[in-house]
């Protein structure tokens, strides 16, 4: 069974959450602390648990309400009837729940049983922020194995059944503790009982008792990930309590097992948001608290908003979480440029036509205006000294803006800095034109021109943005002729880069 689709109204922070379609696979939910991240998940939860304790109501509502919608079964709580539409969930603020199925005209038809916390009847395994390594039960039995607790009291039989070689997800789960944990786990007898532990020695061990508590917060979530069959995962914070090397293992295990299971997962995390959000199928929804109730001013209102594909706007979301643009891969060389639409031109196009030798070695990047220019190069410099790269990076990385006065104030301030540093002069420069769209062929040059004269810098930025997409879809309408006017419009700007290819291909 998969949520897909999720509609809210006055549950907690959020006042109204309109139908809101969910990946198959993952779900990311990103923002600020107690922007209502947890609530999503929560609403989720409620399919098998109250987690919202009868307190999920919009402050001064009667009422608030959950509606999932969902496809295939979970037999023998959720039925596949192509009569029920959703599940609808109705939160009293005096602490009641209704739960009901709901046809596709909104009439209820039935109410919904609570989904058992005992596999494989469970849908969920929770690992919401509230989990913590409480007292360890080493009864080993199959209750608690089966047991879907939240937190950890039974994490001694889930081990145990696991390091059997003959039980399914054994080999699962040796891989995972090599990969994650850099150690494997086993089950020993200890005292009167039976624990995990990391076998030293024929005589000596570790027992998880004494290991660090993130250990258990990891090994919790592996045990079940490697049982889990097409369940759902509600995860918060997966970053906790991990080193940045193993949360990546963690992350590759996450990925294989979303084929078959489905995720919701909120985080603070740009490793988190940046791997798992590259899956194919995965969906990012940015969480924000910052809409005001007109009937109580002093009361923040959320809102959750899906992150589309755009590469600028996930870029924006990586750096809200402290990811900058250098963080990416290494490259032999990056060229900062002030624009978006000189980066995507030249990205796109220029490098490919004219200055192959290019490609695939440098990294373009758009500052994103003349401002931006400086605090980013600089911030780039820092990583250097911090990671010692000095000798990869220096003299390979080159700054290229358009022309003006105001620009040329900020490379000359640039060059009186990095030079001192060993920078050549060379590696940061203007082209002559103030636009780049002066570098578009002549067709486009009277549009440039009237675009150029627009007062508003909003209404300019935008024009500018629907001028970059007519010229996009024109190359793609006839690419040789596109690319011998450009090959004469962009003179200027092709000879810069093939100086850049002579340098970097020394």
């Amino acid at each position: 069974m998969k949520i897909t689709a999720i509609q809210l109204n006055n549950i907690r922070s959020f006042k109204s959450v309109p139908k809101t379609q969910l990946s198959h696979s993952i779900n990311i939910f990103i923002g600020a602390n107690n922007a209502g991240k947890s609530t999503i998940l929560n609403s989720i939860f409620l399919l098998q648990k109250d987690a919202f304790n009868g307190k999920g109501v919009t402050i001064g509502q009667r009422d608030g309400r959950v509606e999932l919608y969902y496809s295939d079964e979970h037999l023998p709580f959720i039925p596949q009837n192509n009569t029920i539409a959703k599940l609808v969930f109705t939160l009293s603020q005096t602490g009641g729940t209704s739960r009901q199925f709901h046809t596709h005209n909104n009439q209820p038809n039935g109410n919904i049983a609570i989904i058992q916390e005992l596999e494989p009847h469970n849908l969920i395994y929770p690992y919401l922020s509230k989990r913590k390594v409480v007292t360890y039960i080493d009864v080993m039995n199959e209750a608690n194995a089966k047991s879907v607790s939240g937190n950890f009291t039974y994490l001694y039989s889930k081990v145990d059944r696991l390091v059997t070689p003959q039980f399914p997800g054994n080999k699962e789960f040796v891989e995972a503790c090599n990969d994650i944990l850099g150690f494997q786990i086993s089950s020993l007898a200890v005292g009167n009982g039976k624990q995990p532990v990391y076998i030293v020695d024929s005589s000596e061990n570790i027992p998880l008792s004494v290991m660090g508590e993130g250990v258990a917060n990891i090994l919790g979530l592996i045990v079940d990930l490697c049982i889990a069959e097409n369940k759902i995962f509600l995860i918060e914070e997966l970053e906790n309590d991990i080193h940045p090397k193993a949360l990546k293992a963690l992350l590759k295990l996450i990925i294989e097992k979303s084929a078959t299971n489905q995720f919701f997962i909120s985080t603070h995390s740009n490793i988190v948001m940046k791997y798992l959000g590259s899956v194919s199928g995965s969906k990012i929804f940015n969480i924000t608290n910052d809409v005001k109730d007109d009937t109580k001013p002093n009361l923040s209102l959320s809102k959750m908003t899906a992150v589309s594909n755009n590469p600028e706007e996930r870029r924006r979301i990586l750096e809200d979480l402290g990811y900058d643009f250098f963080d990416f891969d290494l490259w032999s060389g990056w060229l900062f440029l002030e624009e978006s639409s000189a980066e995507i031109i030249i990205r796109e196009y220029l490098i490919k036509w004219f200055v192959p030798a290019l490609k695939n070695k440098i990294r373009t990047f758009s500052a994103g205006g003349t401002s931006n220019i400086y605090p980013k190069f600089d911030d780039f410099d820092k990583l250097f000294i911090f990671l010692h790269l000095e000798e990869v990076y220096k003299n390979k990385v080159w700054v290229q803006i358009d022309g003006g006065e105001e620009e040329g104030k900020i490379i000359q301030k640039m060059k009186d800095k990095y030079t001192k540093a060993g920078w050549n002069e060379s590696n940061f420069g203007q082209f002559k034109e103030h636009d780049f769209e002066k570098y578009y062929p002549t067709e486009f040059q009277n549009r440039v021109n009237e675009i150029i004269q627009t007062k508003d810098k909003q209404t300019k930025r935008e024009a500018k943005k629907e001028l970059l997409i007519q010229v996009k879809n024109w190359i793609e309408q006839d690419n040789e002729r596109a690319k011998e006017e450009f090959k004469e419009s962009a003179k200027e700007v092709i000879e810069q880069l093939k100086l850049i290819s002579k340098e970097l291909n020394k």
